[in-house]
C-alpha cells in the first residue's frame, strides 16, 4: 500500500538548479514572472554630472575614454554627459540583470522546495486514507493495473479523490465515474482537471452533490477545452458561484462551450448560477454545436438568457439528431457495401472453391492417367519378360533336345563300328 502511494505521489528528489547558469525568464509562466519581478528592487541611481566637474577634470575623464576635448567648457561638458549616460545605462542594465537572475534562481529553489514538502504531504496524506479506506486500495490497484471495470461509483474524501484522479489518468479500461456526495472541496478540481486532461477514454463524470467551487469549475473548463472523449458531465448541487460572489469558474465554463465538440450533456441543476451566470452559458453555448441538453433548472437566470438558451439546444438537438441519421444511412451504407462485400467474397469463394475442385479432379483424372499407364507399361514389361522367358527356356529345351538327338547318334553309330 505504501509503495502504491508513494507511486501516486511522485515524490520525485528537488532538481538542483546551477548557480553558473542564467534563467531564462521568458520561459517562465506569467504568473512565475510577476513574482520573480516582485522581488527586484528598482536602480534609482543617476550618471554623475558632467557639468559639477570642473575643466581640467572634463579634460582628464574625456581624454580617459579617447575623446578629444574641444576646449570649450559647455561642449566638452555635454560630450562627457553623454558619454555618462551611456555608461551609466549599460552599468544599470547589467546590475538589473545581475539583480533579475538572482531574484529567478532563489524564487525557483524556493518554489522547487515548496513543491517538494506538499508532494511529501500529499503523500502522507494518501497513504492515510487508502489505509482506511479498503475500497479505494483495491480501486487504485485495478488502476494502475488498467483493469478496471468500465464503470465505477466510488465514496472517497478530497484526499482519496485526489489519489485516484492521479492514477485513473493514465487508465483506458474505465468509462463512466461517479463521484457524487462526496463533499469533495473546491481544490479537487486541480486533480479532476488532471484526470480530464490525460483520460483519453472516460465518458461520463458524475460529480453531483459535492463542495466544488469558482476555483474547481474553472480547472475542469480548462481541461474540458481540449478534451475529445467526455460526452456527460453532472456538477448538480454544487456552489459553482459561491453564492453568487465569483463568476470566472462559469466564464469558463462559456468560454469551453466554444472549444469543446464531444460535451453532449451538461446538468447544472441548482448550481447558483444568477443572471451573470447564465448570461455567461448563453454567450458560450450560442459558438457551440454539439451540446444538446444542458440543464440550468432552479439558477434565477435571466428569461432572455433562457430563451436563448432553449433556442440553441433546440438548434443543437436538430443538427444532432441530422448527425444520427446520417450516421444511421452511413451504417446502413457501410452494412449493404459490407453484404456486398460478403457476397462477393461468397462468390469469389464459392468459385475459387469450385475451380480448385475441378482442378482436383482434373488432376485426379491426370494421376489415374498416369497410373494405368504406368500400369499398363508394367503389363506390357511383364508380358515382355515372360515372352522372353518362354523364349528362353523354348530355345534351352530345343538345345537339349538337339545335343539329346546328337547323342542318341552318336551312341547309335559306335554300335555299328563294334559290330
Amino acid at each position: 500500500m505504501l509503495e502504491l502511494a508513494l507511486e501516486i505521489g511522485a515524490g520525485s528528489k528537488e532538481p538542483a538548479l546551477d548557480d553558473d547558469a542564467e534563467v531564462d525568464i521568458s520561459r517562465l509562466s506569467a504568473k512565475d514572472r510577476e513574482a520573480v519581478l516582485a522581488r527586484v528592487t528598482p536602480d534609482d541611481s543617476a550618471p554623475p554630472d558632467a557639468f559639477a566637474l570642473a575643466q581640467n577634470e572634463i579634460r582628464r575623464e574625456m581624454v580617459d575614454r579617447g575623446i578629444q576635448p574641444k576646449g570649450f567648457y559647455n561642449d566638452d561638458a555635454a560630450r562627457l554627459q553623454e558619454e555618462f549616460n551611456r555608461e551609466h545605462a549599460a552599468e544599470k542594465e547589467s546590475r538589473m540583470q545581475q539583480k533579475l537572475q538572482f531574484a529567478a534562481k532563489s524564487y525557483l529553489r524556493e518554489t522547487v522546495h515548496r513543491r517538494r514538502l506538499e508532494r511529501e504531504k500529499e503523500v502522507r496524506e494518501e497513504v492515510e486514507e487508502i489505509a482506511k479506506n479498503p475500497q479505494l486500495e483495491v480501486w487504485l490497484g485495478l488502476a494502475k493495473a488498467d483493469e478496471t471495470p468500465k464503470h465505477a461509483d466510488l465514496r472517497v474524501s478530497s484526499i482519496g479523490a485526489r489519489a485516484l484522479c492521479k492514477t485513473l489518468a493514465f487508465t483506458h479500461s474505465l468509462r463512466s465515474l461517479n463521484l457524487s456526495r462526496n463533499d469533495l472541496d473546491d481544490a479537487t478540481g486541480k486533480w479532476l482537471a488532471l484526470l480530464l486532461k490525460r483520460n483519453t477514454t472516460l465518458s461520463r463524470l458524475e460529480l453531483e452533490s459535492n463542495c466544488l467551487g469558482p476555483l474547481a469549475v474553472k480547472d475542469i473548463a480548462e481541461a474540458l477545452s481540449g478534451n475529445e472523449s467526455l460526452e456527460y458531465l453532472n456538477l448538480e448541487s454544487n456552489p459553482l458561484t459561491d453564492d453568487e460572489k465569483d463568476f470566472s469558474g462559469v466564464t469558463a465554463l462559456g468560454s469551453m462551450l466554444t472549444k469543446n465538440t464531444t460535451l453532449r450533456t451538461l446538468n447544472l441543476w441548482r448550481t447558483r448560477l444568477g443572471s451573470e451566470g447564465g448570461k455567461q452559458l448563453a454567450l458560450g453555448l450560442a459558438q457551440n454545436n454539439t451540446l444538446v441538453c444542458l440543464d440550468m433548472g432552479n439558477n434565477r437566470i435571466g428569461a432572455s438568457d433562457a430563451v436563448a438558451i432553449d433556442v440553441r439546444l433546440k438548434k443543437n438537438r436538430e443538427k444532432f439528431e441530422q448527425y444520427q441519421q446520417q450516421q444511421f444511412k452511413f451504417r446502413e451504407a457501410q452494412g449493404r457495401a459490407a453484404d456486398k462485400e460478403r457476397e462477393r467474397q461468397d462468390k469469389l469463394a464459392k468459385q475459387q472453391e469450385y475451380e480448385w475442385m475441378e482442378k482436383r479432379k482434373l488432376e485426379r483424372q491426370q494421376d489415374r492417367a498416369m497410373l494405368e499407364q504406368e500400369r499398363q507399361r508394367t503389363i506390357k514389361m511383364e508380358d515382355d519378360r515372360l515372352r522372353q522367358l518362354a523364349a528362353r527356356k523354348a530355345a534351352e529345351f530345343a538345345a537339349r533336345a538337339e545335343m539329346e538327338k546328337k547323342k542318341k547318334k552318336k551312341k547309335g553309330g559306335g554300335k555299328k563300328k563294334k559290330k
